[in-house]
């Protein structure tokens, strides 16, 4: 890990370009003869992701910053390629030029080999491998798409080496966690166990850390069971496969009414049936959101497991704060948990916060919190990822009650988060965002909807995750 504060700034001007060269390399490369691209395609590639390197994380555990041996390089490769990834026309222009862009690239490797303390297996290793991060956002029942996703992503053999989730987002990625090869079966067992009585209650309870509302939220309650390690819950650091959370933390300035008023804003929702009536609970529900959103500067963004000090916090708890829309759904940890209470009041005087809640009123699909988390070396030292996002909740016509809400929040921070997608996957078809408890037949029809909407970019997803082929030292 790098201990000095991490630049993203200076990081995103580096590497974003060339995170969408080579997948514009790739996309069209797609359409041409595999024999005669896929040298050419190789060694393009090496190039690009050689341009890309900011640091390096060498055997003895240093990162080694190498973007100043890199400059002249990345400045070349952007002038010799950018222009000729237009189309397939260019695409030929530039593998004319693709023995001269291996000679440069030979030459930049020889030096900082040369003049860095950095070894050969570490510098190949950053160039041609990548991780596979992917981001799934919040939108309610609209989520239960992702496990299709996870399914197919598995099937073709491919890992991820962190999940990060938000709201639905995030109790959808800890199944996913909970092994290094998804398993469909523990997330169809819970359905079958889950009952709306289970998961949500009406009732007047205690509020110490969450922000309160009408339904209260008890996961531990309906799935504690299946997340239990060495006889107690399963923490954030304890998962096979990484896992942050994102939430949100609200300031006192954050709440422009008292707690009452939230308690039970939604008291009258719920009563409710019929289409119309449907249409005035979407309509509620956005007025509350927009308070939030358009005052970012009283939120604070919080990745549990990320965050000095969260990496043992329960998963349960952990999805439950990010799944607790403000009016509408309460999670709170008022158990006696001596451990889990010390933790959450010290992130709370950490981030100058008094409540926790939704995650989506900062990063709704939070694609920037993979792609940071990558750059800043946390995956092992390893900083050469692919993040792949996930958006159930997109703007789409064909829930045109949601429409509204569903610009609201792309407006407030999608919009941003999506440049740091190296595939942006909205779900088309989904449950309704209400669909907060389905029953397995549904849970099932959703599957097969995020298996469909992944499939026609799991060839490009392979081929972005295959390793490249290391440049030889010279021409044979």
């Amino acid at each position: 890990m790098i201990e000095a504060p991490v630049d993203y700034k200076r990081l995103e001007a580096r590497r974003r370009t060339f995170d969408d060269l080579e997948a514009r390399l790739v996309r069209l490369a797609a359409d041409l003869p595999a024999r005669q691209v896929h040298e050419p395609l190789h060694k393009m590639r090496y190039a690009i992701s050689l341009a890309r390197l900011t640091h390096v994380r060498n055997l003895d555990g240093q990162d080694v910053d190498t973007t100043g041996l890199l400059h002249l390089h990345a400045s070349q490769l952007r002038t010799q390629l950018l222009p000729r990834m237009r189309d397939a026309e260019t695409f030929w222009d530039a593998v004319h030029d693709v023995e001269q862009i291996s000679r440069d690239s030979r030459r930049t490797r020889e030096s900082i080999l040369q003049h860095l303390p950095i070894d050969r297996a570490s510098l190949e290793r950053e160039i041609t491998t990548k991780k596979l991060i992917i981001a799934s956002g919040g939108g309610g029942g609209a989520g239960y798409g992702y496990p299709g996703v996870y399914d197919m992503v598995d099937r073709i053999g491919l890992q991820p080496s962190l999940l990060v989730g938000t709201s639905i987002g995030a109790l959808m990625s800890m199944f996913r966690a909970r092994a290094s090869h998804f398993d469909l079966s523990s997330l169809l067992a819970a359905a079958r166990a889950l009952s709306w009585s289970k998961v949500f209650r009406m009732l007047q309870a205690e509020s110490r850390y969450g922000l309160p509302a009408t339904l209260r939220l008890f996961l531990r309650n309906a799935l504690g069971s299946l997340f239990i390690e060495d006889g107690r819950q399963l923490r954030l650091n304890e998962t096979a496969i990484p896992l942050y959370v994102v939430a949100s933390g609200l300031t006192v300035d954050a709440l422009k009414h008292d707690l009452n008023y939230y308690e039970h804003f939604a008291d009258d929702m719920l009563g409710r049936r019929g289409k119309f009536a449907m249409a005035r609970n979407i309509m509620k529900a956005t007025a509350i959101i927009r308070e939030f959103l358009t005052r970012p500067e009283t939120l604070r963004r919080v990745v549990l497991g990320r965050a000095e000090g969260t990496e043992s916090f329960d998963v349960l708890d952990a999805a439950g704060f990010s799944a607790a829309i403000p009016g509408v759904i309460h999670y709170d940890v008022i158990r006696d948990d001596p451990r889990m209470t010390a933790l959450l009041d010290r992130l709370y005087a950490s981030y100058g916060i008094t409540r926790l809640g939704e995650g989506g009123l900062t990063s709704n699909v939070p694609a920037k919190v993979g792609w940071e988390s990558a750059v800043s070396g946390e995956l092992d030292g390893h900083r050469n990822a692919f993040v792949l996002a996930l958006d159930c909740f997109a703007p789409s016509r064909s829930r045109i009650a949601w429409l509204p809400f569903q610009q609201a929040v792309r407006q407030a921070n999608v919009a941003y988060d999506m440049k740091y997608a190296d595939l942006y996957l909205p779900l088309t078809k989904t449950l309704s965002p209400l669909n907060l408890v389905p029953q397995v037949e549904q849970c099932m029809q959703a599957i097969r909807w995020g298996r469909a909407a992944i499939k026609p970019h799991l060839d490009f997803l392979q081929v972005m995750m295959e390793p490249i082929d290391v440049l030889r030292d010279h021409n044979p």
